[in-house]
């Protein structure tokens, strides 16, 4: 191996070789081919094992610091073998956690997990990024303890809190983001690993607490999707269908979300006993059941208000009808039932409203003064003209 005085001389000489070279005519694109041979690290290194070995004596030794530096020079040579330059990465990481610097290890361990995807310490990394994760995620855990004993329900929204320059554990800023980033990561790299539920789990929580319930049902979908043996599963489900139908944005947006809930209930009583069997969680399954058939009734009734509103009275008189069938009941099939029977009348009558349409409107009245007049009903014998005329 060529030791430090001589790569750098090996360095300055493929400088100078880049200068030379044909092409290089500015003082930017020599730069940048200076910084390019700077920043390459791939050189071979007979002594990588002797090094790893003395890195790893370091290491026993608790020299954190002097460890780390060595296990990092390895790594970066991406001249070394990839078991050599995987385990000094992750050693890198090691010595980064060991020594209070969370937020660097987790940096670190990601670029094990991205350079190394299927490698021997994958799913050893994970599992550290995710206790990591954990002891981040109490400060989330003491403020939700906080708000329950004020008495604070519902969405809770972020509360700033003064971040602890001293303090190398936690990130200075954006401490809840990183942590529900990392355990994306734990999932992405090691799906059937033993906290890849939790992770999945802790994501979609966190942003259904925070009102980010688009996030929350992604995340507990999947974990009731592709981690059927869970024991997270049963909650997961309950919180997805929670998530689906707050996502919708009321009954004046896409109604599919309110669908995907409504299947996902059923599901969960024919196939999770554990919901129905619980009283509590029973309970809860059956008002998100009512909750997802009352705004699915309102998409409908405002349905029909629309097209009684827009001068089609046929069509409200149909969606009328829906409200009243489908969700018995409820009010709005109480008040649906009224609508379509006025509806109904001023059909039968000739006189349906056109509504707000202004061309309705125009063409109604144009109709009512300058329109054919009504001929006698033939059934009145009064109005019944004698062919030979009335005077005869």
């Amino acid at each position: 191996m060529a030791d430090r005085p001589t790569r750098r001389r090996l360095i300055a000489l493929a400088a100078a070789a880049a200068v030379l070279a044909p092409g290089c005519q500015t003082y930017r694109a020599m730069k940048e081919k200076v910084q390019d041979v700077r920043l390459s690290s791939s050189y071979d290194d007979p002594r990588a094992e002797e090094k790893l070995a003395e890195a790893d004596r370091l290491f026993e030794a608790g020299e954190y610091g002097d460890a780390l530096s060595a296990y990092k020079r390895l790594a970066d040579n991406t001249g070394n073998s990839a078991t050599l330059a995987e385990r000094a990465r992750f050693m890198q990481a090691e010595c980064r956690r060991l020594r209070g610097q969370y937020p660097q290890a987790v940096d670190t361990y990601h670029r094990l997990m991205t350079d190394f995807p299927t490698g021997a310490h994958r799913r050893e990394a994970c599992n550290r990024v995710f206790e990591i994760c954990d002891y981040w995620l109490d400060d989330f855990r003491d403020e939700l303890t906080d708000r329950a004993g004020k008495g604070e329900k519902g969405v809770l929204m972020w509360r700033p809190r003064w971040p602890n320059p001293l303090d190398g554990t936690k990130p200075f800023l954006a401490q809840e983001d990183k942590a529900l980033e990392a355990l994306d990561w734990v999932h992405t790299y090691d799906i059937t690993g033993p906290a890849a539920d939790q992770s999945l789990f802790w994501c979609g929580y966190v942003n259904f607490v925070r009102g980010n319930f688009d996030e929350a049902d992604h995340y507990f979908s999947q974990l009731v999707e592709l981690h059927k043996e869970s024991r997270l599963r049963p909650q997961a489900l309950a919180y997805a269908i929670q998530a689906k139908n707050n996502a919708t944005g009321g009954a004046v947006y896409d109604g599919r979300k309110c669908a995907e809930a409504l299947h996902l209930v059923h599901v969960a009583e024919a196939t999770v006993p554990e919901l129905t069997n619980n009283p509590e969680m029973a309970d809860r399954l059956l008002k998100s059941k009512f909750a997802i058939r009352f705004q699915q009734a309102e998409k409908d009734f405002r349905t029909a208000e629309y097209y009684e509103r827009t001068g089609h009275p046929g069509s409200a008189v149909f969606y009328y009808e829906l409200v009243r069938r489908r969700y018995a009941g409820t009010r709005y099939a109480d008040v649906a039932t009224d609508r379509k029977d006025g509806l109904m009348a001023q059909m039968a009558a000739g006189k349906h409203p056109p509504g707000y349409d202004p061309f309705a409107v125009v063409k109604a009245k144009w109709d009512e003064v300058f329109g054919p007049k009504e001929s006698p009903a033939a059934d009145d014998p009064a109005a019944v003209v004698p062919a030979g005329g009335a005077g005869r």
